[in-house]
């Protein structure tokens, strides 16, 4: 949970973040066989929208925040929008096949990043922006409370809590906003904006890790180039105000090469296989910490694993 360390960037990133990833960037789009990719808009430009519902009169906004009915509206989608990310960051090709190690810090990461691009989806919004920023809220409020039971769960004293939450609260920003550098500072230009996503993943993701390997770094460099694309413009609204994701395809981390170009060595994942579930069951945790399982087709809970 400490705090960052000064930026330095080992000397085998720079080869991933000094040259152009144009192949990569190509590729990225079969990421995901759900969106249309043969026409990816300039990632400068918003994506057409229905007509705005942005001019809202000052009661229609009060509205919009204090009534319980627009309350519940934004707490269920908020709540969607979150599981969703949830589900995508838990899945376990992160840990295994794409080598993250399986930690509080990168794990939260991993959730941290799909975060971002409902954020990002929810900034651009033109159906009801003012209503979208309720959401974006809402979205956030749920992760610090998940956060909270996620520390909860790795046995920290409970008058440390809130320090913890505070710091991963700093990490998270932090996070953030190095994606939305990327994306504004180098929106018209694609090889630098690569290779500053390739260090941001480096740095937040990897936790500035010297042992990283630059295909892996391209790779999940990759995905959050297109997964922005995805999200931010392929959606349609209709899917995103009822909270149903179609996030694609994890990338294909098969065949990765170290850094002289050598085939990786195997790895033993089965200490993984405790956290592994049957679909649709989801881990979850209370606000003290303590997990149970939620199956999201049927909405039935258990505190029973599921087998």
């Amino acid at each position: 949970f400490s705090s960052l360390p000064s930026s330095r960037t080992p000397s085998h990133l720079k080869s991933t973040v000094g040259t152009s990833n144009n192949n990569a960037l190509e590729n990225s789009t079969s990421f995901c066989d759900e969106a249309d990719t043969d026409a990816r808009p300039s990632l400068t430009k918003p994506p057409p929208s229905p007509p705005s519902s942005g001019n809202k009169s000052f009661f229609a906004k009060m509205w919009d925040k204090y009534s319980l009915k627009e309350q519940h509206k934004r707490s269920i989608l908020g709540e969607k929008l979150f599981r969703s990310a949830q589900y995508r960051a838990n899945d376990l090709t992160w840990y295994r096949e794409a080598r993250i190690p399986y930690e509080f810090r990168t794990r939260h990461a991993i959730l941290t990043m799909h975060i971002w691009f409902l954020h990002k989806r929810l900034l651009a919004d033109r159906v009801d922006p003012h209503a979208a920023l309720l959401v974006q809220e809402e979205l956030f409020d749920i992760l610090w409370n998940d956060s909270q039971s996620r520390i909860r769960a790795e046995g920290v004293n409970e008058l440390t809590v809130n320090k913890h939450l505070k710091d991963v609260q700093q990490l998270t920003f932090k996070h953030c906003t190095h994606y939305d550098h990327a994306f504004h500072e180098y929106g018209d230009n694609p090889k630098r904006r690569f290779e500053e996503l390739a260090l941001a993943v480096w740095m937040h993701v990897l936790n500035r890790d010297e042992e990283s390997y630059d295909d892996q770094l391209k790779r999940l460099a990759a995905y959050v180039e297109y997964q922005y694309a995805n999200i931010v413009m392929g959606v349609p609204d209709s899917y995103f105000w009822e909270g149903r994701i179609p996030w694609g395809n994890i990338p294909d981390f098969s065949g990765m090469k170290d850094n002289d170009g050598n085939d990786l060595e195997e790895v033993d994942y089965s200490v993984l296989s405790s956290e592994e579930l049957p679909k649709p069951w989801m881990k979850m945790l209370t606000f003290a910490g303590e997990a149970y399982y939620w199956n999201t087709e049927t909405d039935e809970t258990t505190w029973k694993r599921p087998l």
